[in-house]
């Protein structure tokens, strides 16, 4: 387990002058850890991980983006578990040969001159490209293809103000409690290179509040626009990739 996962599920009480600050996620840090100890993979097949796309609707111009975050946790969780991964650069190596095989054989067809169709395409990572994933992985000794999404990434803020009157309107006084709830929703397909589809396909929630009083709110997120996330949207994640890879070492034999 490492000291970056551990903190990002920590209970932290941050208490100031001016306000209380509470990060709570719904689950403990102490079943978090437990859940890491139990995940083994058994199987002896090599794994290909697609990197993880982030579908949430949220990222700039509305279109889809690899979420680095995503990708890197899943894949070293992955490993931790026991489990052999096909390095990506290879995957991708091996995606350029087959594409590039198809751009010769497209030359040579009359029907396609002047086309573009077979021509290598940078993004490999596109969905379009599953199928010469599948040979990929076949022609690498890859045995399972994980497809990780992420479907929904929002964090939802209410405000609750409570006035009290003191005696003939004296000591009056007021107290303002802030919560922020961050929900995260990772899809994953497990996809089976000898049956060429899918074998397994479910979807996760992580979600984590986040609590102030007296304080003046929560700082605006600059980066969710851009497909960013803060501090409890990171941890609403991690629990939604500790959940999927939990099921992705069930899913394989």
């Amino acid at each position: 387990m490492h000291h970056a996962s551990k903190s990002a599920f920590a209970l932290l009480t941050i208490t100031t002058c001016a306000s209380t600050l509470v990060f709570a996620p719904l689950a403990t840090l102490a079943q978090q850890q437990d859940r890491l100890k139990n995940i083994s993979f058994s199987t002896k097949g090599a794994i290909i991980i697609m990197p993880c796309r982030d579908k949430s609707g949220n990222q700039l111009m509305g279109m889809s983006t690899e979420n680095e975050f995503c990708t890197e946790t899943f894949n070293q969780l992955v490993r931790d578990g026991g489990a052999k991964t096909v390095s990506w650069f290879k995957v991708n190596s091996e995606l350029q040969k087959i594409l590039d095989s198809g751009k010769k054989n497209n030359s040579s067809n009359p029907f396609l001159s002047g086309t573009n169709m077979g021509a290598s395409r940078g993004d490999y990572t596109n969905d379009s490209y599953i199928p010469e994933l599948i040979k990929a992985g076949k022609a690498l000794g890859a045995k399972y293809v994980v497809r990780p999404v992420v479907l929904n990434k929002e964090s939802l803020q209410s405000t609750n103000t409570k006035i009290s009157m003191g005696f003939m309107g004296f000591g009056a006084g007021g107290k303002v409690q802030s919560e922020k709830r961050s929900n995260v929703t990772i899809k994953i397909d497990v996809i089976g290179i000898a049956d060429q589809d899918i074998i397994g396909s479910k979807s996760f929630e992580g979600s984590v509040s986040e609590k102030k009083s007296d304080g003046t709110g929560f700082e605006f997120d600059r980066s969710a626009g851009t497909g960013g996330m803060d501090g409890p949207t990171r941890a609403a994640m991690m629990e939604a990739i500790y959940k999927s890879v939990e099921y992705v070492s069930e899913r394989m034999n």
